[in-house]
């Protein structure tokens, strides 16, 4: 336990909020975008490769991939803060907790936990007043999109699709509370598991409403989506409300996630 004042990060654990950071190593894009959200990108000095940075931060290092992460090139930069991402848990974190640096997991599983990660990250870097009314802000786009979907009425039943071979978000996800929040029923919710893989069999037998496709490199399209075995017949195909959305806003638990909310919330109002 860290002496003096700290928070703690989604995996419960606590971080020494002293003192602020200022050399901080992130290690997946959606912390990536949290910390360039709430005006801490100054203090960045190593990112992962698929992180989105403004242009004065395209000559910060990059630490290697989401899922393989160069440890000797982290250590070598002297970072006093990590942000590490669920998937770094069980096998990244225990090793880096041998470091020096403090290293806050971020594993929202609803959009306010998003919100509420960029928030503790403020206090971490200790730009919380600066980032105070970006957190407001963002606070309150969620509350304006509740306004509307919390007064009734039937909802939509929706299967996101994030890869093509079928992974979507189930029970505890943000995914599923994304969907939930827009004003949709997510189809992923019938899982047992946090990510799930629902084969087409199953979407076929639920016939979604709605169906929305991560959009990236390689993902399916509505074209290829309506061409799949029986896929004609479902009641998303035959109203034309299958819809690709790029991927950053539904399946990259960061602030893009807010405008992923708000798309949802006008394609499910139709």
């Amino acid at each position: 336990m860290p002496t003096g004042r700290f928070i703690v990060d989604d995996l419960s654990r606590p971080v020494a909020l002293e003192p602020s950071a200022r050399r901080i190593v992130s290690l997946a894009p959606s912390c990536t975008d949290s910390l360039v959200a709430i005006g801490a990108q100054r203090y960045l000095v190593g990112i992962e490769e698929h992180s989105e940075v403004p242009a004065e931060l395209c000559g910060v290092p990059r630490v290697g991939g989401f899922k393989h992460v160069d440890l000797e090139r982290v250590a070598a930069l002297g970072p006093d803060l990590i942000v590490a991402a669920s998937l770094h848990a069980v096998r990244l974190v225990p090793r880096l907790a041998a470091t020096d640096a403090r290293v806050f997991v971020s594993q929202p599983r609803t959009v306010d936990d998003i919100v509420t990660g960029m928030a503790r990250l403020a206090a971490l870097a200790g730009v919380a007043r600066e980032a105070a009314p970006i957190i407001a802000h963002a606070r309150r786009r969620i509350d304006a999109v509740l306004e509307r979907t919390l007064k009734g009425g039937p909802r939509p039943l929706v299967y996101v699709e994030l890869s093509p071979r079928g992974h979507t978000g189930g029970p505890q996800s943000f995914v599923d509370d994304l969907v939930t929040k827009a004003g949709g029923v997510n189809l992923g919710g019938v899982a047992r598991v946090e990510w799930p893989v629902v084969p087409p069999a199953l979407v076929r037998r639920f016939d979604p409403d709605v169906i929305v496709i991560a959009e990236y490199p390689g993902s399916a399209t509505p074209e290829t989506v309506v061409a799949r075995p029986g896929w004609d017949r479902l009641r998303a195909v035959k109203g034309g409300r299958v819809v690709a959305i790029p991927a950053p806003l539904l399946k990259r638990p960061g602030p893009p996630v807010l405008l992923g909310l708000e798309r949802l919330a006008a394609l499910f109002a139709v």
